[in-house]
């Protein structure tokens, strides 16, 4: 209830989830972890980003009162109020689904929106629109009816937005730039990792998975011609003949995996817990780095197969 010379509360209030942006950030988080295991320094630095994003546009507030219309995304610090005195129509819409989710540019204005097609649109008497997109565009177009008055007939001066070349754009923009980031990491997971060999251990290192193992943890060292069949991928990036990351491997376990098939001969190392496998697709590259460890750990040499 409004009491004299207190704030007006709305007599309307909705808060849509924006099902479109959880999606995004939900598959965009999940294709990050899948490729990289979390493993990548920084990881926790995306996963806030994506957070963050969550958080400023994972919902659309709508409120409709006596003295103004007001619309907030997510916590509320991207909000906006139009005062009712200011709107001079107003009437329901369908929204393209190239012109996209958020905040977007159309003709003559802005719309909000988090998922869905349907919103309704208001004109302001300084001719700029203001789009609001609904889950529920009969309750909201009631709420403004009441205050506004009925909506503008079919016909009128309001618009759709601008033709499709921007919203197209836009979206096929998208998409090459998600094509180009897998590309990078395609391009970077497929080269060929580097091992360094020191008293202490020895290392791989690979865009997301490399690991320094400490010489107590290697129990055996051995060039092999081929490598037993691989039974899943656990964590691990598989393209083409690249394999890289974790991986269930027949006779060995579950362990890593630094190799591209069809390029023998490989260095087996098992570990105390697991094992790696690296190859190169220059053979004398795997014997010259598994000489280098065999140097290193004279004592942990083993025949082929063992």
């Amino acid at each position: 209830m409004n009491t004299p010379g207190g704030p007006v509360e709305p007599h309307y209030r909705h808060t849509q989830v924006g099902w479109v942006m959880l999606a995004v950030v939900l598959v965009a988080a999940a294709l990050f972890a899948a490729q990289t295991g979390l493993r990548l320094p920084g990881s926790w630095f995306l996963f806030a980003i994506l957070g963050l994003v969550l958080l400023l546009f994972g919902t659309l507030r709508v409120e409709v009162g006596q003295d103004a219309i007001r619309a907030a995304f997510g916590v509320g610090l991207i909000r906006r109020t139009v005062p009712t005195r200011e709107v001079a129509a107003w009437q329901p819409v369908r929204t393209p689904w190239w012109v996209g989710w958020g905040i977007r540019i159309i003709r003559g204005g802005v719309l909000w929106n988090v998922s869905g097609f349907d919103g309704v649109e208001l004109v302001l008497r300084t001719g700029r629109r203001f789009r609001i997109g609904t889950d529920e565009p009969e309750a909201l177009a009631r709420a403004l009816e009441i205050e506004l008055g009925p909506p503008v007939a079919a016909g009128a001066a309001l618009s759709e937005p601008r033709g499709g070349v921007r919203g197209l754009a836009w979206l096929l923009g998208s998409f090459a730039l998600v094509g180009a980031v897998i590309a990078v990491m395609f391009h970077f997971q497929s080269k060929p990792p580097a091992v360094r060999v020191t008293p202490a251990g020895f290392a791989v290192d690979s865009l997301f998975y490399g690991q320094e193992y400490l010489a107590e943890d290697v129990a055996s060292i051995s060039l092999e011609p081929a490598l037993p069949r691989v039974l899943a991928r656990t964590n691990g990036f598989a393209g083409g003949k690249a394999l890289r990351g974790h991986f269930r491997v027949e006779g060995l376990g579950d362990g890593k995996l630094f190799v591209d098939r069809g390029h023998p001969p490989f260095v087996l190392v098992r570990l105390r817990q697991g094992f790696v496998a690296v190859n190169f697709a220059e053979p004398g590259r795997a014997q010259a780095v598994y000489e280098e460890l065999a140097r290193a750990f004279p004592d942990r040499v083993a025949a082929p197969g063992r």
